[in-house]
């Protein structure tokens, strides 16, 4: 796989792994590193950082603080480029602590007691398999986008409500080493929804713990592949994980099918308001077909003949003011 580990096994075995992918991101690494080292804790951590071979200086960066805490960082390099899904999966592969914390290169933590805390409560429960915590939004190089994410209460969830909505940021998240094994293959497909594979595996798991307290930033980065493109991407891209995720969850259909019908249907409202009618119409279709796999026949047909009256509609208006137009230029 071109890669490689530029530090000998310490002796002392970590509790916990601090899993950081990086990737162009020479400039925010130190901020994410400085974030960990930062943290007020009592047990023995490691820090891996997997560089998806970035053409920036990530790798010197790595280096610079592995003189520094010899004993904590690790560094996994690539001579070539695998891809996001990938860099997470072999990143999670090579943490040997019984936890693993989450970290993008472009992320950092901002409570000193973040690591402690959640360990502290994994220890405690052994029900719990996954435990998070709330964030704050920045824009890089900005300012505070959302003060406080997610909405929802803290407290204990399941596997249905991480099945309705990936509420977990990435930043937050603390989770039992062994969970990331039983990832299927299509996880290297299905970028950028990497987090929300490993949530729903957790939630199968266990129950999902989320803590009082913001405690990371979550960056919103202009520059990435993803920015910018809009709700209808991401509808999209959920609907397709649904898709996947449905054969191996039978007991679950009836919520899946019912999620990708709303998914659909979000996507078919989004093209309806950017005029594509007929790509609206498709996406319609697609939210009938899941509807009656799910048994709600007459909402999906109510939506799907919508669809068409409104398509319908559109097209006879405009044959109309291309009669009209016709009409005048004969006079």
């Amino acid at each position: 796989m071109g890669s490689g580990i530029l530090q000998d096994a310490v002796d002392v075995v970590p509790l916990l792994s601090v899993a950081i992918t990086a990737y162009k991101a020479e400039h925010t690494l130190p901020q994410a590193i400085d974030s960990v080292l930062a943290q007020r804790i009592t047990f023995p951590i490691e820090i891996i950082v997997s560089d998806d071979c970035s053409p920036d200086g990530v790798r010197e960066v790595v280096r610079a603080y592995q003189q520094k805490s010899p004993q904590k960082i690790r560094l996994l390099e690539r001579d070539r480029n695998v891809g996001m899904q990938r860099n997470y999966y072999e990143t999670f592969a090579m943490c040997r602590g019984e936890y693993i914390a989450w970290l993008d290169g472009d992320d950092y933590w901002t409570d000193p007691d973040k690591l402690t805390r959640q360990v502290n409560a994994l220890e405690a429960d052994p029900s719990i398999s996954l435990c998070g915590h709330y964030v704050r939004w920045v824009v890089r190089g900005g300012t505070a986008s959302r003060q406080r994410y997610p909405e929802c209460p803290a407290g204990r969830y399941g596997i249905e409500d991480i099945l309705r909505k990936n509420f977990l940021p990435s930043p937050s998240i603390v989770f039992r080493n062994g969970i990331q094994h039983d990832l299927p293959p299509w996880y290297f497909d299905i970028a950028p929804l990497a987090d929300w594979p490993v949530n729903v595996l957790a939630a199968l798991s266990g129950d999902i713990l989320m803590l009082d307290g913001v405690m990371a930033d979550y960056t919103l980065n202009p520059g990435s592949a993803c920015w910018g493109k809009g709700e209808r991407y991401w509808y999209e891209r959920d609907a397709a994980f649904y898709e996947l995720l449905e054969p191996l969850l039978p007991s679950h259909r009836v919520l899946i099918r019912g999620e990708k019908v709303k998914r659909y249907e979000a996507v078919s409202y989004v093209l309806r308001k950017q005029g594509d009618l007929s790509a609206s119409r498709k996406a319609a279709v697609k939210a009938f077909f899941a509807s009656t796999r799910s048994g709600n026949v007459m909402r999906g047909t109510r939506f799907m003949l919508g669809s068409f009256v409104r398509e319908i509609a559109k097209r006879v208006r405009s044959a109309d003011s291309l009669s009209a137009g016709e009409a005048s230029a004969g006079d």
